[in-house]
């Protein structure tokens, strides 16, 4: 069955936007309430998670597409069919959210029959859309962006958050202390969706986020928007990020292909 993914990018990009403007409302609302979550150390949910969540939902029903989502928060979500699957963040950044930073996004991203396709971060507080559809330029408000064109490590602005430990980076404090003596500085923003993004649109020169296992609602629409902006994006072992199996590397080529040099160094029998 073919898909029109045009019409799957528009339902996307409506919906992200209509559940960021929920999340603007709520923003150092009296009637925001958090609660521990426990799939790790400080995680935590919100109302405003499942608020967005709920409009997301109610777009993706309207759209009569059968699909299956996938959400941080609700987990798998059968809607007749497996061949189109949402990954849906409703809310990347919730600490930052909780903490009044104005730095969280939504992030909405499909794949069909198992490959990316597709994907929409909305960043509400800057009103920024970056949106992307495989095999066609990365844009931010309608306007193509493009990796940063550096090509040395030294030197370079990157991003670096981790969750837990892999076998490809089992000291990940370690690795971020390498980094810091190499670059220019290091950063910690705290929404790996808008990290992606932050690499696609040149505004950062690379990143390195590691996960035991890459979250799809998470990672889906960064990744093809770096990868479409003209980057590089991997695993921690050079190997395809589509798997979402490990940690995700990306950058400028240049970058990229230097920071895989570097895992590999630092962890030679992993690889």
């Amino acid at each position: 069955m073919l898909y029109d993914e045009a019409k799957l990018l528009k339902f996307a990009t409506h919906a992200a936007e209509d559940a960021g403007k929920a999340l603007l409302r709520l923003f150092c609302s009296s009637k925001l309430f958090v609660r521990r979550k426990h799939d790790y150390p400080g995680s935590i949910v919100t109302n405003a998670d499942r608020i967005s969540e709920r409009i997301i939902l109610a777009w993706i029903k309207r759209s009569k597409i059968r699909s299956t989502v996938v959400s941080e928060e609700s987990g798998t979500l059968g809607f007749g069919s497996s061949d189109v699957v949402w990954a849906v963040d409703p809310l990347d950044g919730t600490l930052n959210y909780t903490k009044r930073i104005p730095h969280f996004a939504v992030s909405i991203g499909a794949l069909i029959k198992r490959k990316p396709v597709l994907g929409a971060v909305y960043n509400p507080f800057l009103d920024e859309m970056f949106t992307v559809k495989r095999g066609e330029k990365a844009r931010l408000n309608g306007k193509p962006i493009h990796v940063s064109n550096r090509r040395f490590l030294r030197g370079s602005s990157l991003i670096f958050e981790w969750w837990n430990t892999e076998p490809c980076i089992p000291d990940p404090l370690r690795l971020e202390k390498d980094i810091c003596r190499l670059t220019r500085n290091v950063r910690s923003p705290g929404s790996v969706a808008l990290n992606l993004c932050s690499v696609a649109s040149g505004r950062f020169d690379g990143l390195i986020t590691v996960f035991r296992k890459s979250p799809i609602y998470e990672t889906a629409a960064g990744c093809l928007m770096v990868h479409e902006a003209g980057g590089r994006v991997t695993d921690s072992s050079g190997e395809s990020w589509e798997s979402f199996s490990r940690s995700i590397l990306a950058g400028g080529p240049h970058v990229h292909r230097q920071i895989l040099s570097l895992v590999r160094r630092k962890n030679p029998v992993s690889t």
